[in-house]
Parts: C-alpha cells; structure tokens; sequence
C-alpha cells in the first residue's frame, strides 16, 4: 500500500476530526429573542465576534476537501464490484454536493446578517435543515453500497462491511419512516453512526499491513 494510497484512506478520519473541531471552535450559544429569525440572527452576530470563527470555516472547506478525497479512494478500493462501487459513488457525490449548498446556505446568513430580516434568516435555517435531513437518504446509500461492494470484493471483513451495510440501511429506513420530521435532533444519532463508520473504516484501510510484498517477491526469484 502507498503512501499516497494511506492518505486517501485516512482522509476519512481526517474529515470527522476537521468538522468536530470547527464545530468546537465557534462553540454554541443562546439567544433571549422570541423569534426564531432574530435568535439566527442574533447568533451569527456572536459569530463575527468570534476571533476563531474565520479559522472554523477555513477547516470546513478542508472537511469538505477530505471528505472528496475519501468518497475517491473508497470507491476506487471496491470498483471491481460494478454497479454497486457506481452507486455509492453517487451516493456520495450527491452528499458532497449537500454539504456545499449547507455551507453556502451558512456563509449566506453570515455575510448577509446586517441586512437580513428575521424572517429570512429562518427560512434559509430551515431549508438548511432539511437539507440535513436529506442526507440521510444520500450518506445511507454511500455507505450501504460502500460496503456492500467492500464485502463483494473482500476489501473489508465481514464483520465492517455487514455492519455498514445496517448502518447505511438504517439512515435510509429512517427518513423513509419519519417523513417530514419537525424535530431535526432526532436524525442526530443516524448521522453520527455514520460517521463513526468512516472513523472506524479510514483507521482499518489507512493501517493495513503491505501483505502482498513477499508473495510478489518469492514469484519474482521463483521466475
């Protein structure tokens, strides 16, 4: 395995700790307006207050680059499963393209504070929001698809790849069952097993042992 190989592989990690971190940065707070509109508003005020908040951005954009980066190398690991590397390719691209339209949606609200009516502001956090709940189908077919095709082509062990395959299953069933959800919280903890599932699948890929060296070697004397 090449060290440029690893590095696709452990972009997957890279992207969980990026996010978290960010998130961290710019921290959470609350507001004591009654509207919902002016508590965005008020938000994105404490925001540009913030001196860590441009730093928190910046390491969105590399996220998102990390998360490319992973979405790439997994599927070029499993593409010899046909139709199933494809569509978790696509699941995948379509989840990278609903992370870019949040982070627009946000960078939106931030820049426009001053001249954004409460009204507006929460209208663009909810479609915010429910672009968030629509990632659940997208991530739920990445990696439902990821790893079956990780099973098909024997990149991952059964354990990992049947454990993505629920996990993608699971994200899909979800959404599909709750339907248009008031409460975005509850999709919280589908999302957060997949990331654990790219945690755990970018550690196992990024330290796997070159086991093909000396069987390459014993044919080559051999020849």
């Amino acid at each position: 395995m090449k060290t440029i190989d690893r590095v696709g592989a452990f972009s997957g990690a890279a992207f969980v700790l990026v996010v978290n971190i960010s998130s961290a940065l710019v921290g959470e707070g609350s507001s004591g307006a009654d509207s919902r509109g002016q508590r965005v508003l008020d938000e994105q005020q404490r925001f540009a207050a913030n001196p860590w908040t441009a730093v928190a951005f910046a390491m969105i954009f590399l996220a998102l680059a990390a998360f490319m980066m992973f979405v790439g190398y997994l599927c070029s690991r499993v593409w010899k499963a046909g139709w199933l590397a494809t569509t978790a390719l696509i699941g995948g691209t379509l989840s990278m393209l609903a992370y870019l339209t949040s982070a627009a949606i946000v960078m939106t609200i931030f820049v426009l504070r001053a001249d954004m009516s409460p009204e507006l502001a929460r209208a663009l956090e909810d479609l915010d929001g429910a672009g968030h709940m629509m990632q659940l189908l997208t991530l739920g077919v990445f990696v439902l698809f990821a790893s079956g095709a990780a099973l098909v082509t024997h990149t991952l062990g059964r354990v990992l790849s049947w454990a993505g395959m629920a996990i993608g299953a699971t994200n899909i069933v979800v959404l599909a069952a709750t339907g248009l959800a008031t409460n975005e919280e509850f999709f919280a903890w589908p999302f957060l097993l997949v990331l654990l599932w790219m945690v755990v699948i970018s550690l196992r890929l990024g330290f796997a042992r070159n086991r093909d060296t000396a069987p390459a070697a014993v044919a080559a004397t051999a020849g």
